[in-house]
């Protein structure tokens, strides 16, 4: 399981988790779904305190991370 902070915007990435206050938060991507003028909505999700996130890709940013983002969506 990896941490997908870095695609979360710099000043979200970097903050103190709510449960952890030592740590960051740890960001995985929970859902993907497609938005207008093809830009891809990720809802992410921490999994130390559960909080959530929506953040949106162009499709160029999603296809680069695309099969990552799949393979922690689906369980692989």
């Amino acid at each position: 399981m990896s941490n997908f902070n870095y695609l979360l915007e710099e000043r979200r990435a970097h903050l103190c988790c709510r449960r952890e206050t030592q740590n960051e938060c740890y960001w995985i991507p929970l859902t993907v779904r497609a938005s207008v003028a093809g830009n891809v909505n990720i809802c992410m999700y921490c999994r130390r305190c559960e909080v959530r996130e929506d953040i949106f890709l162009n499709e160029q940013e999603y296809k680069t991370q695309e099969r990552l983002i799949k393979k922690e969506v689906e369980g692989e």
